[in-house]
């Protein structure tokens, strides 16, 4: 069996271990040492990366597309390149996530979605984050207002049917038509329910927490604020311990004051970083067609043409991490467990990655200490990045 050794600073989920030693097999991290333990090194290549991070493979649950391709494309191979900057982000794992279109086209991204993830990929399709059509059209923000609607039963039942074996995030404002009535019904069909581009009130978003919504989508963007006599969404999602948040760390979505503000709040495990990224990831900035609408890149700002509405990122993931240090002074480990034991843990498979512990898949991350990627390793094999001999 191919095994090897990787050397530099360990990314634990509760520390750093510097230096530090993985040991891989096969598919599998079957060991992690520290520079006193012994270590069986016969039959094992040593690959020193000197003061470089080891970290977990990154999972991000939230995003549209990369490279000038779109997961509403539906197309296996649009799936494919987003694939390949996902492993050149550091991401090893994430959720393909879909929009307000109709519900017939929401469908074939999700079966589109499920047929790639069977695929041998450089970042592995975990599954679907359905975002839209089951919003509030008050807090739109860029999806279109032309397909959003209510739940009803027979739409409700195509999806169940459409997404059946996926691991599933739903974002829906449970304050609309008869939306709360199928929080639990979701939850018991094994969806992760959120809340997401929502004008519920405190009260409204407690009850949807009760009846089974654990996941907030990007917190603070597209949902009703914080007011001092109306907490609203974002006042529930803070004071609710078992509900976990998306944050966007691009300094534009959220100011470092706000994030400052949900650390101090929310515990730091609760917390997931997202990108929310656009088919204009990695391609510069210029006008990029997102459905019948049109997105403006400028910078690291992405917004519907002619107007300031925001309409995702071009945020990387390894980026957001490093933001999330300088901009809040969480600890490493922390914000690295935010963009990958979190999300892991969210979708319930955080037995097998997330986190550099014998038995888990060797996904890894290995960065540089401005947070670049020189390598991307999945399932024990590279698939970015030269390996340093």
């Amino acid at each position: 069996m191919h095994k090897i050794i990787l050397k530099g600073s360990v990314v634990l989920p509760d520390r750093v271990l510097t230096p530090g030693f993985v040991s891989i097999e096969g598919e599998k991290i079957a060991g992690v040492f520290g520079p006193s333990d012994e270590m069986v090194n016969e039959n094992h290549k040593i690959i020193d990366y000197g003061d470089a991070y080891i970290a977990p493979g990154l999972v991000d649950l939230h995003l549209h597309g990369a490279l000038g391709k779109d997961v509403m494309d539906c197309k296996e191979d649009s799936l494919s390149r987003i694939a390949v900057h996902q492993s050149r982000s550091g991401v090893t794992g994430f959720l393909g996530s879909t929009m307000s279109v109709s519900l017939d086209l929401v469908i074939e991204a999700v079966k589109t979605i499920k047929k790639a993830a069977g695929q041998r990929l450089p970042s592995e399709i975990l599954g679907a984050h359905v975002e839209g059509p089951f919003l509030n059209i008050e807090r739109k923000g860029a999806q279109d207002p032309n397909f959003i609607k209510e739940m009803t039963d027979a739409e409700v039942d195509r999806l169940i049917k459409a997404v059946q074996g996926m691991n599933i995030i739903i974002s829906l404002a449970p304050e609309i038509g008869d939306n709360m009535d199928y929080i639990s019904m979701l939850k018991k069909k094994d969806f992760v329910v959120a809340v997401g581009h929502s004008d519920a009130t405190y009260k409204q978003a407690l009850e949807s927490f009760q009846r089974g919504i654990t996941h907030a989508t990007h917190l603070f963007n597209a949902m009703r604020g914080f007011d001092h006599r109306e907490p609203g969404v974002v006042g529930a999602v803070l004071d609710a311990e078992e509900v976990t948040a998306e944050l966007i760390t691009d300094g534009i979505h959220l100011h470092p004051a706000t994030l400052r503000l949900v650390v101090a709040r929310k515990d730091p495990s609760k917390i997931c970083l997202i990108t929310d990224s656009l088919k204009a990831t990695g391609e510069g900035d210029g006008v990029y067609h997102w459905g019948d609408r049109e997105i403006d890149v400028r910078g690291q700002r992405a917004t519907l043409k002619g107007t300031d509405v925001l309409a995702g990122s071009v945020l990387t993931l390894n980026k957001a991490v490093k933001n999330m240090i300088d901009w809040t002074g969480v600890s490493l480990n922390q914000a690295v467990n935010m963009a990958s034991l979190n999300p892991a843990q969210v979708l319930g498979l955080g037995r097998r990655i997330g986190s550099i512990i014998a038995g888990k898949y060797a996904n890894l991350a290995i960065l540089d200490r401005d947070f670049n990627v020189l390598a991307t390793m999945l399932r024990g094999e590279f698939v970015h990045g030269e390996p340093r001999l």
